[in-house]
Protein backbone atom coordinates (compact mmCIF):
# COMPACT_ATOMS: atom_id res chain seq x y z
CA UNK A 1 0.00 0.00 0.00
CA UNK A 2 1.25 3.37 -0.43
CA UNK A 3 3.38 5.30 2.20
CA UNK A 4 0.99 8.46 1.97
CA UNK A 5 -2.03 6.19 2.42
CA UNK A 6 -0.67 4.35 5.28
CA UNK A 7 0.18 7.70 7.14
CA UNK A 8 -3.67 8.87 6.26
CA UNK A 9 -4.20 5.57 8.75
CA UNK A 10 -2.07 6.42 11.44
CA UNK A 11 0.77 3.77 10.12
CA UNK A 12 4.30 4.51 10.44
CA UNK A 13 7.39 1.94 10.10
CA UNK A 14 8.26 -0.26 12.76
CA UNK A 15 4.66 -0.53 13.36
CA UNK A 16 2.35 -3.86 12.83
CA UNK A 17 -0.83 -3.62 10.86
CA UNK A 18 -3.46 -6.28 9.90
CA UNK A 19 -5.52 -5.87 7.26
CA UNK A 20 -8.31 -8.40 6.14
CA UNK A 21 -10.94 -8.85 3.40
CA UNK A 22 -8.54 -6.46 1.01
CA UNK A 23 -10.70 -5.97 -2.60
CA UNK A 24 -9.49 -6.23 -5.73
CA UNK A 25 -9.02 -2.38 -6.26
CA UNK A 26 -6.40 -1.86 -3.75
CA UNK A 27 -4.48 -4.84 -4.99
CA UNK A 28 -1.97 -2.78 -7.37
CA UNK A 29 -0.53 -1.10 -3.82
CA UNK A 30 2.48 -2.55 -2.09
CA UNK A 31 1.36 -5.07 -0.09
CA UNK A 32 0.24 -3.95 3.46
CA UNK A 33 3.03 -4.50 6.62
CA UNK A 34 2.62 -7.51 8.49
CA UNK A 35 1.57 -8.45 11.66
CA UNK A 36 2.13 -11.02 14.02
CA UNK A 37 -0.12 -14.22 14.18
CA UNK A 38 -1.10 -13.10 17.97
CA UNK A 39 -1.02 -10.33 20.45
CA UNK A 40 -2.53 -6.81 19.92
CA UNK A 41 -1.56 -5.07 16.49
CA UNK A 42 -1.20 -1.56 16.40
CA UNK A 43 -3.15 -0.24 12.95
CA UNK A 44 -6.40 -2.98 12.26
CA UNK A 45 -7.95 -2.52 8.94
CA UNK A 46 -11.15 -4.30 7.88
CA UNK A 47 -12.82 -4.32 4.72
CA UNK A 48 -16.79 -4.67 4.52
CA UNK A 49 -18.98 -4.52 1.26
CA UNK A 50 -22.27 -5.07 3.55
CA UNK A 51 -23.44 -4.48 7.24
CA UNK A 52 -23.43 -8.01 7.73
CA UNK A 53 -19.98 -8.62 6.99
CA UNK A 54 -19.02 -5.77 9.90
CA UNK A 55 -19.89 -8.34 12.94
CA UNK A 56 -17.87 -11.19 11.02
CA UNK A 57 -14.76 -8.45 10.90
CA UNK A 58 -15.37 -7.31 14.41
CA UNK A 59 -15.26 -10.98 15.35
CA UNK A 60 -11.71 -11.19 13.79
CA UNK A 61 -10.43 -8.15 14.23
CA UNK A 62 -11.46 -6.99 17.99
CA UNK A 63 -9.24 -9.25 19.61
CA UNK A 64 -6.37 -8.16 18.47
CA UNK A 65 -7.28 -4.82 19.09
CA UNK A 66 -5.84 -2.75 21.70
CA UNK A 67 -7.00 0.63 23.55
CA UNK A 68 -5.41 3.65 22.36
CA UNK A 69 -4.43 1.31 18.81
CA UNK A 70 -6.02 2.19 15.32
CA UNK A 71 -9.35 0.24 14.59
CA UNK A 72 -10.99 1.11 10.74
CA UNK A 73 -13.19 -0.35 8.85
CA UNK A 74 -13.85 0.39 5.04
CA UNK A 75 -16.69 0.62 3.04
CA UNK A 76 -17.74 1.24 -0.38
CA UNK A 77 -18.57 5.05 -1.00
CA UNK A 78 -21.70 5.64 -2.57
CA UNK A 79 -20.49 6.93 -5.59
CA UNK A 80 -18.62 3.77 -6.25
CA UNK A 81 -19.58 1.20 -8.21
CA UNK A 82 -19.91 -1.50 -5.34
CA UNK A 83 -23.79 -1.49 -3.99
CA UNK A 84 -24.13 -1.37 -0.01
CA UNK A 85 -26.02 -0.54 2.62
CA UNK A 86 -23.30 1.00 4.69
CA UNK A 87 -22.34 4.46 4.52
CA UNK A 88 -20.35 7.07 6.93
CA UNK A 89 -24.07 7.25 9.59
CA UNK A 90 -25.45 3.88 9.22
CA UNK A 91 -25.07 0.08 8.82
CA UNK A 92 -22.73 -0.05 11.77
CA UNK A 93 -25.10 -1.09 14.21
CA UNK A 94 -22.82 -4.68 14.92
CA UNK A 95 -20.39 -2.21 17.03
CA UNK A 96 -23.24 -0.69 19.21
CA UNK A 97 -22.67 -3.42 21.33
CA UNK A 98 -19.26 -3.21 22.15
CA UNK A 99 -19.54 0.60 22.18
CA UNK A 100 -17.24 1.68 19.31
CA UNK A 101 -18.20 5.37 17.76
CA UNK A 102 -16.61 6.60 14.77
CA UNK A 103 -14.18 9.15 15.31
CA UNK A 104 -12.50 9.41 11.77
CA UNK A 105 -13.29 9.36 8.18
CA UNK A 106 -10.47 9.02 5.60
CA UNK A 107 -10.59 8.10 1.56
CA UNK A 108 -8.52 5.11 0.61
CA UNK A 109 -9.40 5.27 -3.51
CA UNK A 110 -12.28 6.22 -5.54
CA UNK A 111 -14.09 3.48 -4.52
CA UNK A 112 -13.80 2.70 -0.77
CA UNK A 113 -13.23 5.14 2.78
CA UNK A 114 -12.64 4.01 6.05
CA UNK A 115 -13.95 5.11 9.63
CA UNK A 116 -11.36 4.93 12.37
CA UNK A 117 -13.46 3.62 15.69
CA UNK A 118 -12.40 3.72 19.24
CA UNK A 119 -14.32 2.94 22.23
CA UNK A 120 -16.58 5.60 24.19
CA UNK A 121 -14.41 5.75 27.04
CA UNK A 122 -10.92 6.51 24.63
CA UNK A 123 -12.89 9.61 23.23
CA UNK A 124 -12.26 12.80 25.18
CA UNK A 125 -14.79 14.58 24.19
CA UNK A 126 -18.03 13.25 22.08
CA UNK A 127 -19.15 15.89 19.21
CA UNK A 128 -21.38 13.64 17.49
CA UNK A 129 -25.31 13.93 17.78
CA UNK A 130 -26.69 11.15 19.38
CA UNK A 131 -23.30 10.04 20.80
Amino acid sequence: MNSKLLSKLGWKPGRTMLAMGRPETLMHFEPFPSAPETGPVDLLLGFAARSVDVAVLLDALLPRYARSNRLWLAYPKRSGAIRSDLSRDAGWEALVPHDLLPVTQVALDATWSALRFRYRDEIRTLTRKGA
